[in-house]
């Protein structure tokens, strides 16, 4: 009831104890008992405040951490974005009050339309499941009540607000907002992943996410609980201050922040030097000052991290001209010194690989973490993610006939769609010519970009027609190829290798020189200024530097670093000045075009 009581008092504010027993409670007559009646009906409710004799709301914001009222909710969908044809199918949250949860949230919602195939793989959520549910109009009424006056909370909530959003009309609820991911890198600095389920296992809550909208509330109520123990003895005392936090630049309690007055604002490497002059840890930054005062700020729950920064005596620093070569500096340093916190840096082995196994009359591309030699097998690799290759063998399926059945009787479900060569008639050695050949030449780099061009057409096409999850999906498909290309052509080419790509410097176009896994040489030019350009190529060529170190990988942050930055890459084995300025042209007409469609 005082979830509507809120609403009456809002709209109305302030009220005095004799409307709300006439108007809302429809008493006829409370014989001087009003503001008893009414006392007794909002109790210790942290959303209502006495003024004298008048009933007023209070603005979650303004209350101490420990007295607000939190709504940790989560949201199950059909797709990835809000309002592109993405709608919610599940609603889990949970009220807190005084750190317990006194009430509970969750309904499964029709969506009005198919879920999305991966979307029904990652939450077990099918279409039949809610073919019964209620419509979200239904459901969004009961909701909006449930939060009335509350604080939400969610991890990456902003994305959760985006589809209450957009089943609202586009207008967001009202209520204050925290972001357990948000805070999460604001009090915990230097995790590397703030996944949710990367939270539950370092604060070690008991409930385990599992892309369930109660289960996934439950275990972000757990991590938040635990994140409002950090901002109280950082010395946040209030919701809004907590929701101000931005990177590690809220009010924190200082610890050695002194250490990081003179660092400048610059990209490059930091290291952290104990009293007797020993590298303790080596670490990179696009702004060095910024990063390294997030270890200062006395968040940080970790053990780990709390040792670091007791042993902290010094800070040093190494500035670089870019992101990539603080990268690259980073890697080279920690394996010149073997810092005894770092040792996440020291093993850069990749253990998985693409397997064709040639002697089976119809090879099928499978992921291994070996690559042991075997007579007529092919293995592509190495490569570090394994969910990378598992997209990019989906994606193979997408341009190519794989086996999918034996052939035998009548044709399979891929047949049907003319993806299965069995079934569309495919001898074995038009197979291994139509098929595996071009597998492995689309993978090496080697040929094949008609078919990633068609895959493009076909997401294009999706896209015109408003199948924006459809279209979403392909994409990342044609993602998961690109980087398989880009890190065999960087990482495993031998020779002096070019790679090229736009700069995010208008009208300049990036060169890196790899030989052995080791960047050797780094440039920006104009797309036009071909005598710079055979100058810089004929200049490496010349200078014909040793391979890099065994293991070395250079080459493998580099490609990481421009998959991060840029679709258009092209690398090309340098034997000659021209077969730098031809990449160069090809990769400026393609920026060009690109920049064009998005335009």
């Amino acid at each position: 009831m005082s979830s509507s009581l809120y609403g009456f008092v809002k709209d109305r504010e302030p009220v005095s104890p004799e409307e709300v027993a006439s108007e809302f409670l429809a008493l006829a007559r409370s014989n001087g008992d009003s503001r008893a009646i009414v006392e007794d009906l909002v109790g210790d409710d942290p959303r209502f405040a006495w003024e004298e004799e008048v009933l007023r709301t209070v603005d979650p914001a303004s209350l101490a951490l420990e007295e607000a009222p939190y709504v940790v909710f989560d949201v199950e969908t059909t797709g990835p974005a809000a309002g592109k044809g993405g709608a919610i199918t599940e609603f889990g949250a949970l009220k807190l009050v005084r750190g317990e949860v006194v009430e509970e949230f969750s309904t499964l919602v029709n969506p009005g339309r198919p879920i999305d195939p991966f979307v029904v793989r990652l939450t077990g959520i099918t279409d039949r499941m809610v073919s019964g549910a209620p419509y979200v109009s239904e459901v969004m009424p009961r909701f909006e009540r449930f939060v009335e006056g509350s604080v939400l909370v969610g991890h990456n909530v902003h994305f959760d607000c985006s589809f209450v959003t957009a089943a609202r009309g586009g207008a967001a609820l009202p209520n204050p907002v925290l972001d357990t991911l948000k805070l999460s890198r604001c009090l915990v600095p230097g995790l590397g992943r703030y996944r949710l389920s990367s939270l539950v296992g370092h604060f070690g809550v008991r409930q385990a996410p599992n892309h369930r909208a109660l289960s996934d509330a439950a275990a972000t109520a757990g991590v938040f609980l635990r994140l409002l123990k950090l901002l109280r003895s950082a010395g946040i005392k209030s919701v809004g201050e907590a929701a101000t936090l931005k990177g590690g630049r809220g009010r924190i309690k200082p610890q050695k922040q002194h250490l990081a007055s003179g660092v400048p604002t610059t990209p490059g490497v930091y290291y952290f030097v104990d009293k007797h002059g020993t590298v303790l840890y080596v670490g990179k930054a696009k702004d060095l000052k910024a990063r390294v005062r997030t270890y200062f700020n006395g968040g940080d729950g970790r053990r780990k991290i709390g040792r670091l920064v007791e042993e902290v005596a010094e800070v040093r620093v190494r500035e670089t001209e870019s992101e990539l070569h603080a990268l690259i500096l980073e890697a080279r340093e920690i394996k010149r010194l073997l810092p005894r916190y770092n040792s996440a840096g020291r093993d850069d082995r990749a253990s998985w690989f693409i397997r064709l196994d040639t002697n089976e009359p119809y090879p099928v591309p499978g992921r291994v973490s070996t690559n042991a030699p075997e007579a007529g097998v092919v293995h592509l690799g190495p490569y570090r993610s394994a969910g990378v290759l598992d997209t990019c063998i989906e994606a193979l399926g997408r341009i190519f006939p794989l086996r999918r059945c034996d052939g035998h009787g009548g044709a399979c479900f891929y047949g049907q769609m003319g993806r299965c060569a069995p079934c569309v008639g495919m001898d074995e050695r038009e197979y291994r010519s139509g098929v595996v050949d071009e597998i492995v030449a689309l993978l090496r780099g080697e040929g094949g970009e008609q078919h990633l061009r068609a895959l493009v057409r076909e997401r294009e096409r999706l896209a015109r027609g408003l199948e924006f999850e459809a279209a979403a999906r392909l994409r990342d498909l044609i993602s998961g190829i690109e980087r398989v290309r880009l890190a065999r052509a960087v990482v495993s080419a031998e020779g002096v290798q070019a790679v090229v790509a736009p700069s995010t410097e208008p009208g300049v176009i990036e060169v890196f020189i790899l030989h052995g896994g080791r960047l050797v040489a780094h440039r920006g030019f104009e797309p036009g200024d071909t005598a710079g350009l055979a100058g810089f190529a004929d200049e490496v060529l010349a200078r014909q530097e040793g391979p890099g170190k065994e293991g070395s990988n250079e080459a493998r942050i580099v490609a990481a670093y421009l998959r991060r930055r840029s679709t258009v890459v092209e690398a090309v084995r340098l034997r000659e000045a021209r077969n730098l300025l031809e990449a160069v042209r090809r990769v400026s007409d393609a920026a060009e075009d690109e920049a064009t469609r998005s335009a």
